[in-house]
């Protein structure tokens, strides 16, 4: 594959997984911090993996649910 084409995919599952989480924090706000929970948890174990490029995206997810923007309508 090419680097755009890695970069597409990459976009894409990111996107994928934003409006997942921005769905289920709106019915139930509850889920916010456990789901901020376990980001963190994956976050140190990519990073204890050495996979710096999964762990950068599970960055920009946890750096999201902290953003108010993220859930503004």
């Amino acid at each position: 594959m090419s680097k755009p084409s890695i970069e597409q995919i990459r976009m894409g599952c990111e996107g994928i997984a934003f409006c997942i989480a921005r769905t289920l924090i709106e019915r139930d706000p509850s889920l916010k911090a456990p789901m901020r929970a376990n980001l963190r948890k994956l976050w140190e174990l990519l990073e204890e993996r050495e996979d710096h490029g999964a762990a950068d995206m599970v960055d920009v997810m946890i750096k999201a649910l902290n953003d108010p923007a993220f859930f503004k309508p």
